[in-house]
């Protein structure tokens, strides 16, 4: 539907952890190159003609306040800093040790539930073999976020069709194209002075008895006018409400900060985006489904 493809999905890459002496085998700029790889499978399978922004390191790095470090993150920490740079997803590897060998995990939540919708593991012997699983693994990984998008929209597409398809003309019968017959009626013969010679009597139009239930089911099926308005009117200003907030928290998201009470501005932005954003997304789905049962009835 319209209301739910109208904004843009923002989903977040943040810079791979170590932890431990995983540190010392596998230093930052590795590291970086990993999240570069992984952030590149988002663009792929989550690309920009299908509404997805898939944000990038400055990006991130501009919304963070000064004193955050991502490393120290894990779970929930992951889910909060995601809403702090108004993403909708936000994922992040690690890595770490187990016995000889190095070992990559990923995360992926979803920021609006605090929901953890993916995840992989794998391990190597090196920082090669590593970087072998995320392109390995990752494009299911991402996969996940394009399937709940699509559930999303689809909710509201199949209440429609289901609540269209399950009208029972026995129930609602529609009105028949079919001019009614009725029996032509013959009067009965009176004096010569009140008729013509042939003493034919007069008959009644056969159209007169089938005019009343067409105009009858016009009038019911007009009623249905009201409501479709009304949807229709829900529909557009959720869109609307979609489109401002999505562009209020995507220009908060943006901007560049150089003190705490910026940075906090620009937070409190993006999260009053993202609020109007998903009141909007609300109204537009009410006024969605609204307009399949007003067909539907």
């Amino acid at each position: 539907m319209l209301a739910t493809s109208s904004f843009a999905t923002y989903v977040a890459v943040l810079e791979t952890a170590a932890d431990g002496s995983a540190k010392d085998s596998v230093p930052f700029l590795d590291r970086q190159y990993l999240t570069n790889v992984l952030r590149e499978q988002a663009v792929k399978e989550l690309p920009a003609v299908q509404n997805y922004t898939i944000m990038t390191r400055e990006n991130i790095q501009q919304m963070l306040p000064p004193s955050k470090s991502i490393e120290d993150c894990e779970g929930s920490c992951l889910v909060e800093t995601g809403k702090n740079i108004a993403a909708d997803y936000v994922c992040q590897a690690r890595v770490g040790r187990f016995g000889n060998s190095l070992t990559l995990s990923a995360e992926l939540y979803e920021t609006a539930g605090n929901k953890l919708i993916a995840s992989f593991n794998g391990r190597g012997s090196d920082v090669n073999e590593l970087l072998a699983v995320i392109e390995a693994k990752s494009p299911e990984f991402f996969h996940s976020v394009k399937e709940l998008e699509m559930f999303k929209r689809g909710k509201v597409d199949n209440s429609v069709v289901k609540e269209t398809a399950t009208v029972d003309s026995a129930v609602a019968p529609l009105p028949d194209p079919t001019p009614a017959k009725v029996p032509v009626v013959e009067t009965p013969l009176v004096a010569k002075e009140a008729v013509s010679e042939n003493k034919v009597g007069a008959s009644i139009p056969a159209n007169v008895g089938a005019q009343a239930p067409v105009k009858e089911q016009s009038a019911k099926k007009g009623i249905h006018w009201v409501p479709l308005s009304i949807s229709a009117v829900a529909t557009v200003t959720g869109v609307v409400l979609a489109v401002v907030g999505n562009s209020k928290a995507k220009n908060a998201s943006e901007k560049k900060y150089s003190t705490e009470t910026e940075y906090k501005k620009n937070h409190d932005d993006a999260k009053s985006g993202q609020t109007l954003r998903g009141v909007g997304i609300g109204i537009a789905i009410a006024g969605a489904v609204g307009i399949g049962l007003s067909f539907a009835f």
